[in-house]
């Protein structure tokens, strides 16, 4: 009994997470845009995570007493989490930013513990019916993000809500085009690999896959686009080596992704004149050598990064801290941030910018809560990525590719409150699927 009340449970927070932090923010948005709010922040979304942080540790403690199950090399990694996440939080530059979290990102200790306690949960409640359900769910979430997009673009609709700093940017639901890209990327991993895998496909699927791939151009984030393409790369290898390969649906997956980038390029371009190709940013950059200005800048920010690791290795400085230990010109807990595409745009009383993220989760582990942090952090996702080479567990696999895609965006990315949690969630049904 108490089990299926447990699984019961751990179902409808996850539901109120995955589901729940997005919504909240993006209605947050859409009373800003109608001056019901003056700020979109005004309604903190991470509350939820914040209060399903102490139900989700009920879960996992009741399950420790009644199952009676021995500590294993997961519960090691959740516990030393546990406790580096205290250590960063105690030493951290501002405590309660550190605890709660910072404006817009909302990812303090809190909040990342609800990743993890996601994790450990479905690592021992994880079923093959489970896997199938979320798949669905994920797919569903990625299709209404991708129709949203699609409205962005293509649409005149004043009661759309667009990406203010560029409208010819796709954001979804998202509010922002990396983490929408964040989203579309993750997603298409997994289709992409049962795709691949499989003789037959619907026409559905197919609708699915173009629709994803318009909003993966639409959204004009490099990282995810480039993340696409060595996941189409990393897919071929794995899964021909595994004897999974059908090799004429990788050569269909190529050719229909260059059609759908080519036709949506040139669609934006002269239909609606949107001149702006990231792509084309991307090209120009690496042939004029600019490897900053190739990566928006990252290349600078990562340097500082690193700095600020230096002076602060063991315990980092705190979650949502990096921008109080950043480079950043009169910065002071009184301005008011708003959180933009790549920066933190301050007023007081003036426009400023600051940078509040590595654009590189690796690396914002690593300086928010040094290396007793990045420790765990890199032994989950080592412990992931073992399974998932040795594996020849087809549905494992699918949930490993999206394991992959947002492994290898998130080198020039951020972790965020509205994808985060799917991503703590695929990696504890990894986890759970016995060989």
């Amino acid at each position: 009994m108490y089990k299926d009340c447990n699984k019961k449970i751990l179902k409808i927070f996850s539901l109120l997470i995955i589901i729940g932090v997005p919504l909240v923010k993006f209605m947050s948005k859409v009373l800003e845009q109608y001056n019901v709010i003056a700020n979109y922040d005004m309604i903190n979304p991470g509350i939820i995570l914040y209060f399903s942080s102490p139900i989700l540790l009920y879960i996992y403690i009741r399950d420790l007493i009644y199952k009676e199950r021995k500590i294993e090399l997961c519960d090691y990694i959740f516990l030393a989490t546990i406790l580096s996440g205290v250590l960063a939080t105690v030493f951290s530059i501002d405590k309660e930013i550190a605890m709660f979290g910072s404006y817009a990102r909302h990812e303090g200790f809190l909040s990342v513990i609800a990743y993890y306690l996601l994790f450990i949960n479905w690592r021992f409640n994880g079923t093959k019916k489970d896997i199938h359900n979320f798949i669905k769910l994920v797919v569903f979430i990625a299709v209404i993000n991708s129709i949203y997009g699609i409205l962005q673009i293509y649409t005149p609709f004043n009661f759309i809500i667009r990406y203010q700093k560029d409208v010819n940017m796709a954001s979804g639901l998202c509010l922002n085009p990396n983490f929408f890209g964040s989203l579309i990327v993750t997603t298409l991993g997994i289709i992409v690999c049962n795709f691949l895998m499989e003789n037959k496909s619907s026409v559905k699927e197919y609708i699915i896959i173009i629709l994803l791939l318009i909003s993966l151009v639409n959204a004009q984030s490099m990282g995810p686009i480039i993340t696409f393409v060595l996941i189409l790369l990393f897919l071929f290898f794995l899964l021909f080596i595994k004897n999974f390969l059908v090799l004429k649906k990788f050569v269909i997956i190529c050719l229909l992704s260059v059609i759908v980038f080519t036709l949506t390029l040139l669609i934006n371009n002269t239909i609606y004149s949107n001149n702006r190709c990231e792509l084309c940013l991307f090209k120009n950059s690496v042939e004029k050598t600019d490897y900053d200005e190739m990566t928006n800048g990252r290349i600078e920010i990562w340097k500082n990064s690193l700095n600020i690791i230096k002076n602060n290795f063991l315990f980092g400085v705190g979650f949502d801290n990096f921008y109080l230990a950043y480079p950043n010109k009169d910065k002071d807990s009184s301005y008011e941030i708003i959180i933009t595409n790549d920066t933190v745009e301050v007023n007081k009383p003036e426009k400023r910018y600051v940078v509040d993220n590595a654009h590189n989760v690796y690396l914002h582990t690593f300086s928010t809560t040094g290396i007793i942090g990045l420790v765990p952090f890199l032994l989950l996702h080592l412990l992931v990525f073992l399974k998932g080479i040795k594996s020849k567990n087809k549905l494992l696999l699918i949930m490993f590719s999206g394991f992959i895609a947002y492994s290898v965006q998130a080198f020039a990315n951020i972790s965020v409150i509205i994808v985060a949690p799917i991503f703590y969630i695929i990696v504890g049904l990894i986890l759970s699927i016995s060989e």
